[in-house]
């Protein structure tokens, strides 16, 4: 299986691997489906936020889709690989017929989730998931267990699209307004804690 030559291979050389360190990338996956994959990190969201979309095509079925995903990374074994978890949704077409109805099966239409292991040598970006789909809509049948293996180039390394320096600020911003809502939340239930206690003062 290529799996375990896959995971012997990040755990067995961890020095080499960097954190995830770009804000673009594009290559190919190859599991239980095949096809294209980009990347690109969204600091607006979360300083390391991805948003992925995969174009691919079944290799069990004549059918393919489209699947946009939302990512988590977070960092493992000192930062140097990366897991990561999200999900998305995903819209496809189906040219196969139904043995039983012997009408058309339409085209899968449904959510994603992702769990995953990723590492980048170079410009090298290295990964695997498992991608579970739950179709709502068409499809072959109510639930695709995908996994795969991606191979990206990194068209763009870390604060190459993003400015450095603006998503400090941005991170700043946004931590002063989380801040700030707390602050008037528990003000807010003071304010309704000490009214309740002047009622029952007032009734006593």
């Amino acid at each position: 299986m290529m799996i375990r030559p896959f995971f012997l291979f990040l755990f067995g050389f961890p020095l080499l691997l960097a954190a995830q360190s770009y804000d673009a990338s594009l290559g190919l996956r190859l599991g239980t489906d095949w096809g294209a994959t980009a990347q690109i990190r969204l600091p607006q969201v979360q300083k390391n936020f991805v948003l992925e979309g995969i174009l691919q095509s079944s290799l069990q079925r004549d059918e393919g889709s489209f699947t946009l995903l939302g990512k988590q990374h977070r960092p493992l074994l000192s930062r140097r690989l990366n897991l990561f978890y999200g999900a998305g949704v995903h819209a496809g077409w189906n040219n196969e017929i139904d043995k039983e109805t012997g009408e058309e099966i339409g085209g899968p239409v449904g959510i994603d989730g992702v769990v995953g292991l990723e590492a980048t040598i170079g410009r090298v970006n290295l990964s695997y998931d498992f991608k579970p789909a739950l179709n709502v809509g068409g499809g072959s049948s109510f639930l695709y267990a995908q996994t795969g293996v991606s191979v990206r180039y990194v068209i763009a390394k870390r604060n190459d699209i993003w400015d450095k320096q603006k998503e400090k600020e941005n991170r700043r911003e946004k931590n002063q307004r989380q801040r700030l809502k707390k602050k008037e939340q528990r003000q807010k239930e003071r304010a309704a804690s000490g009214k309740r206690w002047y009622e029952i003062w007032k009734k006593g």
